[in-house]
Formats: structure tokens, sequence, C-alpha cells
């Protein structure tokens, strides 16, 4: 019995293989020649050795596609331009390379990655110099600033699908190949007031080696200020608008907006100047000395202090202060003589107890020979009686 025709197809398969090729050649811009990414290869002149962020990118374009044409070159004419690598393309081409990459190596990366079955490529037939032509086409590629990149981020963020559905932050850090930090920064920077925004800008072009663009400000000062992206996402683009402004005018340092920036919204105000004089870290006055606890008799002289009624009192060899005798005609002489004793008993004490110096003790060894440094001779002699006593 003859069998019917579609029996042993196998629907299923092919409905997807399908999918993926519409898939596929959505990925891909509509009107530009494609290639496999097998069928090009890289050129051994690319002066970018090291291929940053392959992942990122990679997951990009399996999720939106390659929006950019490579530019190849083909293989005669790059032998042309470089005979010394004539063997390595020569090689290429045997393996099926149908193009070398001009510009788009990264892109090239990503897409083996991904994979991608097609890449889209023009293709250039005559350069003057081909490292010129890459360095004129890296220099004139001129991204966007920092704030124009948090209006465009702000702007993805606010579309929507066909189903209602807007993207998160992480989201879209992964479509667009950068982090979720990256986008949140420059979003961020949207809440800055425009000479902060300037700021912001001047200090992009400068790590960009770009002349200075036009300042929006009059003001010197203002036109001077460089602010990072960090720090002008986590620190000012936090604060109010007030006391961004402050900032701007000098009324709030950048220590002081570091810490107000970490305080809820209606938390925020400038710092006072009685807070500071509160705050005992930071007064300028010495602070009190508290009084030092007396020693006693036995170890230091004690020196003379005033009694209550304003008589001199005296001090005992003990450490405790005598209260002074009522007046008479006899007060002037025992206070002269108690004076005199007690400053001699004192320094009699002071000078019989003088430290020598203290003594770490590890071991025997250590001991005895701190000993011999310390003490004299005949003090050795009776300090070794003592202790066989």
């Amino acid at each position: 019995m003859p069998q019917k025709p579609g029996l042993n197809r196998n629907l299923s398969a092919e409905r997807m293989a399908r999918k993926a090729q519409t898939q596929q050649a959505r990925l891909v811009p509509q009107g530009l020649p494609t290639v496999r990414p097998d069928q090009l290869m890289a050129s051994p002149e690319n002066g970018r050795k090291k291929l940053l962020k392959i992942a990122e990118l990679a997951e990009s374009l399996r999720s939106d596609g390659m929006n950019t044409a490579m530019t190849v070159i083909p293989p005669d004419v790059y032998i042309k331009a470089y005979p010394q690598h004539r063997e390595a393309v020569e090689a290429g081409v045997a393996a099926g390379v149908l193009f070398v990459v001009h510009h788009g190596h990264r892109r090239l990366a990503a897409a083996i990655q991904a994979p991608l079955d097609a890449v889209p490529i023009l293709v250039r037939h005559d350069m003057p110099s081909l490292r010129i032509a890459a360095i004129q086409e890296n220099l004139q590629r001129m991204g966007l600033n920092p704030i124009e990149e948090g209006v465009e981020f702000q702007e993805a963020l606010a579309e929507k699908d066909d189903d209602g559905k807007s993207l998160s932050q992480r989201e879209l850090a992964k479509r667009a190949g950068c982090s979720q930090t990256y986008v949140s920064h420059r979003v961020a920077l949207l809440r800055l007031v425009p000479d902060l925004r300037q700021a912001v800008i001047r200090h992009w072009m400068k790590e960009q080696q770009l002349p200075d663009a036009e300042s929006g400000s009059d003001d010197e000062a203002t036109s001077a200020l460089l602010l990072p992206v960090r720090e002008a996402a986590t620190v000012y683009a936090r604060l109010r608008t007030d006391l961004q402004e402050a900032f701007i005018r000098g009324e709030l340092t950048a220590m002081d907006a570091a810490v107000v920036s970490k305080l809820p919204v209606d938390q925020q105000a400038l710092p006072s100047g009685e807070a500071e004089a509160d705050c005992p870290a930071i007064n300028t006055e010495d602070a009190p000395k508290a009084a030092l606890p007396v020693p006693r008799g036995s170890e230091v002289p004690i020196p003379e202090s005033p009694a209550a009624d304003g008589q001199p009192g005296t001090v005992s060899a003990t450490g405790r202060q005598d209260a002074p005798k009522p007046a008479g005609r006899d007060t002037a002489q025992e206070s002269s003589s108690q004076t005199d004793t007690t400053a001699k008993a004192t320094t009699a004490v002071a000078e019989q107890v003088e430290p020598r110096g203290v003594l770490v003790v590890r071991s025997v060894e250590e001991l005895a020979s701190g000993i011999q440094e310390l003490l004299s001779p005949s003090e050795v002699e009776d300090l070794k009686r003592l202790l066989s006593s």
C-alpha cells in the first residue's frame, strides 16, 4: 500500500526551524549583504589586542540582533595592503573565509558566541590606508555623553511593549550590553540641576581629551567645576535641588554633601554653626583636662597645695594634707618648720624610690641580664644573698 505523503514528517521540528529562520531574519538589518560569522576572519593588523565585554554584547545580539554592519575587505585587497600576512589570509581562504574584518572585531567575536547564523557586512574595495581608516573610524565614532545616555535610558525605560509592559533597569542593561549600575547612575544624573549636569559633561570631555564645551554658566567657579559620574550620581543627585544649588554657591562642602545625601529628603538641611559648636569633635577650643589622680607619697613627691582659707597646707609623707592651724604668734614659725620637714622627707622618699627602669621578663636569662644592667655589683651581691636566704 503506497504511503501517503507527509506521514513521516516531523511537523514540530519544521515549525521550530521556520521560527528560528524568522528570528534570525529579524536580527539582521534588511537590504545589506550578509555572511555567516565563520566566513569572516579577524584582521592580523587589528589594533585592539584584547576584546572586552564580549559576553554582554553577545547577550544583546542574541535578543536584538546586530544593527550595525561590520566593515570587511576582500582577501586580495587585504593582501595587497599587507603582504606580510599573505600566508595567514590564504590559510583562512582555504578554510572558507570570504572577507577579512576591517572594523567590527568585537561584534564578530560576540556574533560567534551568541551564536548568529548571519551578520550584516559593508564591503570596502579601495582604501588608501587601512590603518589610518581604522583610526579615523574609531576617533569619529563619538559616543553620547553621560547626560545624553541618561535621557536615552530613561526614554527606553518609559516605553511599553505590545503587552503594556516596560523594561526594568536590569532588563535594559542586559539588552544594551552594560551593567545595571551603568544604567542607574546615568538615569540618576537627570536629577541634577543644570550647572551640575554641565560639570559632569565637562569631566567626561576631559576624560575623552576633547576641547572644552561652552559652559552653561558665566560664573568662573561654576565653569571650573568637574564631577565624575559615580560621585554625581551617588551623592549630589540624592540632594534636594536647593542643596545642590547651595553646593554650587559654596555654602555646602563636599564632605557635608556626602553626609547629608545619606539622609531622607525631608530631613536634609544645611549644617548649622550651632551644631558644629556643640560637637566636641570639631570644637576648636581646648577641652578641659580631667584632674590626674593624686599619687601616693611613697612613690613620687607631692607638691604643696593651698588651703581653703588661702594659707598653705602641709603634706605628710603618706600623701595626706594637714589642715592649717589657726593664726597665732607661733604659726609662721611652725608652718615654716613643717614645710621644710615635709620637703626634706618628700625629697628623701623620692630619691629612695626613684625608678631605674622596667624589666620585661620573657625568660630567666633575660631577667638575670636585665638585673645586671640595672644594679651595681654590690647590689647584685646583696640580691644574691637575699635570694639564697
